[in-house]
């Protein structure tokens, strides 16, 4: 038994050793031609076409048969079409399969800014997971945090936070923060003043979120922000 033993463990041992030799030579080798990025009409495109109706079974036949991963379309791509629709089986399939996490369209919307304005927590996880940017940018400014924090997202934000979002990205001048108290969102800006956000920070024109919490007459934020740090 024990040489019948060491002889099962060698060759384990000899299979993941060739595996990782294969794995290696594969690295050096180029992209499938079905992940290279391309643009097309959501019409010509039957993997969108199957992800828009939700059919996992289809979608795994057509990758199968090598169809295009990582196609631009006016709907964005299969992925972006997954989350979307939070689809997580399709979406966590494309993601297995190859999928680009981060390929947006003409607006530089990412997979992962659709799911954190949705509030869909298991989908920005899961898309975090598959190594998303998570302070990508959108054409406008706008990060994953940035729109999630502005729809009312908290905990969402907080999971972005945790991934290292950036607590002190600006869109428009005004930074995390400020855009939270211009909204009263007092719970989300509670989050980022805790994770580090700078409320000394000011806008081109000299406003401070303090200077947003007296024009709204929000006196718990004015009290928050006080506490924080914020002067007159």
């Amino acid at each position: 038994m024990p040489a019948k033993g060491f002889a099962l463990g060698f060759l384990t041992l000899a299979l993941v050793t060739l595996g990782l030799a294969s794995q290696s030579g594969c690295s050096s080798q180029p992209t499938p031609a079905n992940l290279t990025p391309a643009a097309a009409a959501a019409a010509d495109t039957p993997l969108m076409q199957a992800v828009g109706s939700g059919e996992l079974a289809q979608v795994q036949a057509l990758v199968e048969q090598g169809a295009a991963l990582n196609t631009v379309t006016e709907q964005g791509t299969p992925l972006a079409l997954a989350v979307t629709r939070s689809e997580r089986e399709i979406a966590w399939y494309l993601l297995s399969r190859g999928a680009s996490a981060d390929l947006a369209g003409r607006d530089g919307v990412t997979p992962l800014m659709i799911a954190a304005r949705a509030g869909d927590r298991r989908m920005v996880q899961m898309l975090l997971s598959a190594g998303a940017a998570v302070n990508a940018e959108a054409r406008d400014g706008r990060t994953p945090v940035l729109v999630a924090a502005r729809a009312g997202q908290l905990s969402v934000v907080k999971v972005l936070l945790a991934a290292g979002a950036n607590v002190n990205v600006s869109q428009d001048g005004r930074s995390l923060l400020m855009h939270l108290v211009a909204a009263g969102d007092l719970l989300t800006a509670e989050s980022v003043l805790a994770a580090g956000a700078d409320v000394s920070y000011r806008s081109p024109d000299g406003t401070s979120a303090l200077d947003l919490a007296r024009a709204s007459h929000n006196d718990d934020l004015q009290m928050l922000l006080f506490q924080a740090g914020a002067e007159f």
